[in-house]
């Protein structure tokens, strides 16, 4: 109790709001476990994958290989010795949090989610050495947030995207199936008291942290590391703000490409949000709301962006006027993007070069050819293939229809429409998430790229200067 009493205020509150949350969602823990046990195992799957970045290993090795390395080099550089000691922090921290853990998860016994789901066990078995008996606290949150709790007080400035990444990882115990929501709190907790401890321990033999009126105050060296950390990420942030529209995009495509190589689950569990327990998808083309897009509005679209720009060119060649007082290389522009994005790039070659098998084609889905991640030209399929989607490709001309209409404040409307046309096709089994995600870039990217060049075109095209084809009469020749 001697320790707890010197928290200080901020230390008490935060321990506070953790033990409240522990407690409050004692209430919920039941009912959440159940939701999560009924979803299927396609759904689960990415969250398996991330949730062993909550496995101690992964930063015990790790920490204490570079804390020896360090120690064995013997640097007489200040920074060095400061890394080292920050691999020794993490260590104590993540050691100390889970001996803790594991004490707590031996004497309180509570049953894990499988025991809840499976028998409806609720009661708690008083020390216990079986691990289904092991549920509270949480040890793999404790040690994720343990490591970033360490991270948190050397380093406040990027708490932000520290405690995002500690509780997306933290919440796939949940999904899992293998804690309750009050598992996680009581987990964060005792990694958040033993941070405290362990840095306040540090302090007395002035590693890392100098204590001024019991507040713990990083070191100089601390500080420099902390500072040049901060400079990276603001420099990496504005280096990206100033590279221009085709390598910003570009960047963004390797980044999104490389969590799909990364995390092939990832399409697999968005698509199995929507596969029902009958082993079929949840939406067909036979709903309404599927026919009222995909039957009814996609052609209206494509009567637009089609046949109105051809008969802008005829009406400009013929009688020299407008369209909706529309230039005809507006209408170009639009038609160009439909021919050459949605048309030649998506349809033409992605469609039928890469043969992805669509979802309800898989394995996974109950059909019989393998998943293959992003980018990967196979011969799963023959033509009209899962990579890209065309639907996708096709609403994202809504946006050069914007830009011609100079209604670009409409462009919420625009993304709102592409993302529940990919919604509905992810729903129907019929594309991934990576493919309308990708479609969606390939075809913007095509229409900024036609935007620029068009624009240095003439209004008209220079159609004017056609003349109109007439029949005339040959002349007769003076013999006749």
């Amino acid at each position: 109790m001697t320790f707890l009493n010197k928290l200080n205020s901020q230390e008490k509150r935060v321990s506070i709001y953790l033990l409240t949350g522990a407690l409050f969602f004692l209430i919920f823990d039941y009912s959440i476990a159940s939701f999560f046990d009924s979803l299927n195992y396609q759904t689960k799957l990415l969250f398996g994958t991330l949730t062993h970045f909550g496995d101690s290993l992964y930063f015990f090795i790790p920490t204490i290989l570079m804390w020896a390395l360090l120690k064995i080099i013997k640097s007489k550089n200040q920074i060095a010795n400061t890394i080292s000691e920050i691999c020794l922090f993490i260590f104590l921290n993540i050691l100390f949090s889970g001996i803790v853990t594991q004490i707590l998860k031996h004497i309180i016994g509570r049953p894990r989610p499988v025991l809840f789901n499976g028998f409806e066990q609720k009661s708690l078995s008083i020390i216990n050495f079986d691990s289904k008996w092991h549920s509270f606290p949480s040890g793999h949150a404790a040690t994720i947030f343990a490591f970033i709790f360490c991270m948190i007080i050397l380093f406040p400035k990027i708490k932000n995207i520290l405690i995002t990444i500690a509780i997306i990882i933290a919440s796939t115990r949940v999904i899992v199936g293998a804690h309750f929501i009050s598992d996680i709190f009581g987990g964060a907790l005792v990694a958040y008291l033993s941070s405290i401890f362990v840095s306040k321990k540090l302090a007395t033999k002035k590693i890392l942290f100098t204590a001024e009126n019991e507040t713990l105050i990083p070191n100089s060296n601390v500080n420099i590391i902390s500072s040049y950390i901060a400079n990276v990420y603001k420099s990496i942030f504005f280096l990206y703000l100033n590279f221009n529209f085709y390598f910003k995009t570009l960047t963004i495509t390797l980044l999104l490409s490389i969590v799909f190589f990364l995390f092939p689950s990832l399409d697999i569990t968005f698509s199995g949000l929507f596969f029902g327990q009958d082993s079929k998808f949840i939406a067909t083309e036979s709903d309404w709301f599927i026919y009222l897009i995909r039957k009814m509005l996609l052609p209206l679209m494509a009567l637009l962006v089609f046949f109105v720009p051809i008969a802008a060119v005829i009406k400009q060649i013929y009688f020299k006027e407008k369209i909706l007082n529309i230039p005809v290389r507006e209408w170009a522009y639009l038609f160009s993007c439909l021919t050459i994005g949605t048309g030649i790039v998506v349809n033409s070659i992605f469609k039928n070069l890469w043969g992805r098998a669509r979802p309800n084609d898989t394995i996974q889905f109950g059909g019989q050819e393998p998943f293959t991640i992003p980018w990967l030209n196979v011969d799963y399929c023959n033509t009209n293939c899962s990579f890209v989607s065309g639907d996708v490709s096709f609403f994202t001309l809504s946006l050069a229809l914007l830009i011609i209409f100079n209604k670009t404040s409409w462009n919420t409307l625009a993304y709102a429409s592409i993302l529940l046309i990919s919604l509905l096709r992810i729903m129907e089994g019929d594309h991934f998430l990576s493919d309308t995600v990708m479609s969606f870039i390939i075809t913007y990217v095509i229409i900024i790229g036609l935007r620029d060049i068009f624009k240095n075109f003439p209004e008209d095209l220079n159609l004017n200067k056609i003349k109109k084809f007439t029949l005339q009469p040959k002349n007769k020749s003076n013999s006749d």
